[in-house]
């Protein structure tokens, strides 16, 4: 989301052709704007635009990890490089290659339009058996230029004459930037259910600090490492000699590849070594492709994956399922 700023933003295109726009954001190497004269926005080829100029409070994000805040201009003139983008407010001034900006977002917004998520929904129905699946994702992130919280669900289901399953996992995050721009610190809450596994509800509450190895236009390359707290609780059919507390390390890592501007694919593995019922480890893996339609909407193939080293007694080690849906992003 973003607010409305005036349309008075200046771009200079490699063929020489100029346009005034109000720029909103530019995410995985395209520039997007809108037009006095336009409906929408209009993404740009990042590489193309030669020279920039706005009067207007934005934070730019580099390769690097380092944040700047201020308004925009072109500094001096084309240079082998590519395009240099000078950032300045009343107490600083800084150049930075366009080639090595990774993000561009508008600052001093409102609560509202600092939110930005997706939420996306699929639902299928078999003759056979009667069976029926649905499945819900949805994430949300409130971002400033040095910190961020976020929250994100996902739910299935599927259900016919060989019986039911369900499974339901609400995540939430808060990760802060560190002196060194591309560490950061992370706390996190977790809260799962899944039928397969017996799984009644699991509580995870942790910390870890992490590195971003890569941060680019088209990849984000990162991992963490921590401790947790983790309580769970079975159905009572199950076997309850391993319901309680727990202590857990975590090691994650995040991949995140976007091709173009309509395909990015994502990857989060992470695994929980128990440190207090020694050999016992979990593994969460969760993959993605979202492939955009048409504007804000898109198509999610995704995919997951549960592993319990060691659960009570013969319950099930693993769980595993995909998903197909639409989504809207936000």
């Amino acid at each position: 989301m973003s607010s409305a700023r005036e349309k008075k933003d200046v771009l200079v295109f490699a063929n020489g052709d100029r346009i005034t726009c109000e720029i909103v954001k530019m995410q995985k190497g395209y520039l997007y704007v809108k037009l006095d004269y336009g409906d929408g926005t209009v993404s740009i080829d990042w590489s193309k635009v030669v020279r920039i100029e706005s009067p207007q409070i934005f934070v730019i994000a580099d390769e690097k990890g380092d944040r700047y805040t201020g308004e925009l201009k072109s500094s001096g003139d084309m240079t082998a490089k590519g395009l240099q983008v000078e950032v300045s407010d009343s107490s600083a001034k800084e150049v930075v290659p366009a080639r090595e900006i990774v993000d561009i977002e508008q600052t001093d917004l409102k609560f509202w339009q600092n939110l930005h998520g997706s939420v996306d929904a699929g639902f299928n129905y078999t003759k056979e058996q009667s069976r029926t699946q649905y499945s819900f994702d949805s994430n949300v992130i409130y971002r400033r230029p040095k910190w961020s919280i976020s929250a994100q669900d996902s739910s299935s289901f599927s259900g016919g004459g060989t019986g039911s399953s369900l499974r339901n996992d609400l995540l939430f995050q808060g990760i802060r930037q560190l002196k060194t721009p591309r560490n950061f610190y992370m706390g996190l809450a977790e809260f799962q259910h899944n039928s397969e596994q017996e799984l009644a509800l699991r509580t995870t509450l942790g910390g870890a600090l992490g590195h971003n190895f890569r941060m680019t236009n088209n990849s984000l390359i990162a991992a963490y490492g921590g401790i947790d707290w983790n309580q769970e609780s079975y159905y009572d059919q199950a076997a309850t000699t391993q319901e309680g507390n727990s202590a857990e390390a975590i090691l994650g890592s995040q991949l995140n590849f976007f091709k173009f501007k309509t395909t990015n694919f994502f990857v989060d593995a992470r695994v929980f070594p128990s440190l207090t019922d020694l050999g016992r480890v979990r593994f969460d893996l969760n993959t993605s492709v979202k492939l955009k339609i048409a504007k804000d909407l898109y198509w999610n193939l995704s995919y997951y994956l549960t592993v319990d080293s060691r659960p009570p007694q013969d319950l099930p080690q693993t769980d595993y399922g995909s998903t197909s849906s639409l989504g809207w992003t936000f």
